[in-house]
Parts: C-alpha cells; structure tokens; sequence
C-alpha cells in the first residue's frame, strides 16, 4: 500500500483514516462552500470538533505508547491531512458534482467501523482494510468525472482550518500515556468511532454524547492509570 511506503506505523494509519474522514465525506468541502469556516472562530470551531473531534483523540490516545510516539503519530499524519485538504479545497465547488455524496457517507462509516472492531482486537476484525474499503467507497461514489473544475477561493480557509486541528492534536498528545490504563482508552475509544459510524449513517447522534463517552473513559483510565495494559 502507498501508506505502507510512507512509514506510518499501524497507530498513525487509523489516526490518518479518522483525522481524514472530514474530507473523505464531502463534510469539509460542505463547510466551505457554505461559509461555515468564513470566520477566525468558525475556523478554529470546526478544526477542533470536526476534525480534532473524540475519534481523533481516541485512536491517539489507544495507540500512543509515550508522550513522543504521539507527538510522532501527529507529525506522520500532518502532510497527509494538509494535502488531503488542498485538495478538497481546490473541488469543493464541485465536489457534489463529482461524488454521491451520500455512498461515501456510508464507506467512511463503514471505515470507523473497522478501525473500532481493530482497536477491540474483534476476531478477523484485521482481515477488513480501511483503506480498500474508503478506496472503493470513492469508486462506487464517482458521478461525473468530467465536471471537475478547480478553485483557489477556500484554499486559505481550509489550510489554516487543517493547521489548528494539528496544532490541536498535536497538544492533546503532551497527555502521558504511561498514566492510562488503555483498556478503558481502547473500549471507550471504539465505542466513541461506532457513536460516529452510526451518525454517518443518518442517525441522530448528539456530538456531545462521543465526547462524553470519551471523556469518561479518559477518566476511568487516568483513575485506574498503569494497572491496565
């Protein structure tokens, strides 16, 4: 795989696919089209909750075995989002022209998916790849290949969008991870990505619900830190 070629380790791969999401399922590109990131504070809202959100913090926070495989994670990830985000920014006009948009909604769930029955070591749960899977969500999504065009009116916007949710994580990764039973990180972390998969899906999953299930499972690990594993 061209991740496999770029070195990121297994962690920085499902951090990768999560962070990523946003601009997997046109979500980002909506945001732009429609001003949502017009402003400083709009921008800093959306990169902290949409992309920085409790999926993000939960496979950093499973995977990360020291406060600098964290910090290592982030910086593996940051040329792909921010790449991933001139990209999406340059189609944004017409990226509802190009994709259906509701199929890739439905493969970038079925992606959480994955990677949430992989953090909870679920038998053949290994067997299924993120990546083939977002792949062939953006084949069988593909409308109308003739009618991209490109525009540099939401780069700006969604570069420094794409900078403060690295900027975010980056510092969400000075928590020690030695002081975290990560079994409480692990399961509430998959149940956080299922709480996801299932709003990708069209039901209605109040957000502050993943982040209240993040939040307590942080809790439980840090009340409990160094007995798990």
């Amino acid at each position: 795989m061209v991740l496999d070629e770029l070195r990121l380790d297994d962690g920085a791969q499902r951090l990768m696919m999560v962070l990523c999401l946003p601009l997997v399922d046109g979500v980002f590109a909506m945001l732009l089209i429609t001003g949502a990131v017009a402003t400083f504070s709009n921008i800093v809202v959306v990169a902290l909750t949409i992309f920085t959100g409790a999926g993000a913090l939960a496979v950093l926070y499973s995977h990360a075995e020291s406060r600098e495989h964290a910090r290592s994670m982030v910086k593996q990830v940051a040329p792909i989002l921010l790449a991933g985000t001139v990209v999406v920014a340059l189609v944004a006009p017409v990226f509802a022209d190009l994709f259906h948009v509701n199929r890739l909604q439905y493969a970038a769930a079925l992606v959480v998916l994955v990677i949430a029955a992989q953090l909870l070591d679920l038998t053949y749960a290994d067997k299924f790849s993120p990546h083939a899977v977002i792949l062939t969500g953006f084949v069988l999504s593909l409308k109308n290949p003739a009618a991209i065009t490109f525009s540099l009116a939401y780069l700006a916007p969604a570069l420094i969008t794409a900078a403060i949710a690295l900027t975010g994580l980056y510092l969400a990764a000075s928590l020690n991870p030695d002081r975290l039973n990560l079994v409480y990180v692990q399961n509430g972390g998959a149940l956080v990505l299922v709480l996801v998969a299932l709003s990708l899906f069209g039901l209605n999953i109040p957000s502050e619900l993943t982040l209240t299930v993040l939040g307590g499972s942080l809790a439980a690990a840090l009340m409990d830190g160094g007995s798990g594993v």
